[in-house]
Parts: structure tokens; C-alpha cells; sequence
């Protein structure tokens, strides 16, 4: 009774997991997408498995099942190998669908980051909108002044 029991919540993750895309371990089409383009980098570089694998911690047989599709790739194993073969992290996900992309550019570059932090620490209103009356100056945009070379 036990077997059949686990027979059936086997069959049950299989069916839910060809709705989803990936299987009872967790891997998806994206993982072996992934793992293609990983093998593509790695030839385009001329190295074997295990001279990628010795630069970027792993034996040989982990890259193996990276290509595979067969174990995923952690994000920080992923800017390892990117770096390693000098390739954007977007060089692994080329070949998705439209629907799986995302046109907005992920995260803030350092410069960003460091304006807004400036800018939150603004202490007024006042001050805030004098400095995005600036940015807007700066960018081109219609701000006050536009053209005369004065800001308010």
C-alpha cells in the first residue's frame, strides 16, 4: 500500500511539474538553457570542463550537470563563470522567449545608487524639488530656466 501510495504522489509531481515548466527536482527549460550557453561560453573559450571548473571552484563533473541543465547554477556561480569567460550575465539567458525577458535593465548602476542616497538626505521638500528641477535641467527636460541658464 505504501508503494502504490508513493507511486501516485510520484505521478502527481510529474504531471504538476510538465504544467510548470520544471520537473521534480526543480529543473526548468531555463536551467537547461542556461547550461547550453554555459557549454557555448566555455567552448568559445577554449577550455575543457575541468579548467573551467578548477577557476571557478567545482570538479568537472559539477559543470557536467550545469550543461546538462541537470543542477542549476547559483546566481553568485553564475557571475563567477561570467567573469571567468568574460561574457554579460544576459549571454546566458539570449536565446529565452520575448515573454521571459524583461525590457526594464535590472537594479541601479553605483552612481545611481549614490544620487539617491544624496538625494534622500536632503532635509527639505524645498531642497528635493530644487534637485529634481536640476536633474530635469541637466537631462534636457522643459525645467524652469530652461535655456537662460538659470534654474528657478
Amino acid at each position: 500500500m505504501i508503494r502504490v501510495k508513493r507511486l501516485a504522489r510520484l505521478a502527481e509531481e510529474d504531471s504538476v511539474a510538465g504544467m510548470t515548466g520544471a520537473s521534480k527536482r526543480g529543473r526548468s527549460e531555463v536551467d537547461a538553457r542556461v547550461g547550453r550557453r554555459l557549454r557555448e561560453g566555455r567552448l568559445l573559450a577554449g577550455l575543457s570542463q575541468g579548467q573551467l571548473g578548477a577557476q571557478i571552484g567545482v570538479t568537472f563533473q559539477a559543470v557536467q550537470k550545469y550543461e546538462s541543465g541537470e543542477n542549476r547554477l547559483s546566481a553568485s556561480r553564475l557571475l563567477a563563470v561570467a567573469a571567468f569567460l568574460r561574457q554579460p550575465i544576459s549571454f546566458f539567458f539570449g536565446d529565452l522567449p520575448e515573454s521571459a525577458r524583461q525590457d526594464e535593465p535590472a537594479g541601479l548602476t553605483p552612481k545611481e545608487i549614490k544620487l539617491l542616497r544624496y538625494y534622500r538626505r536632503i532635509g527639505t521638500e524645498e531642497g528635493r524639488d530644487w534637485m529634481l528641477k536640476l536633474a530635469k535641467h541637466m537631462s534636457g527636460g522643459s525645467g524652469p530656466g530652461q535655456g537662460t541658464g538659470k534654474l528657478l
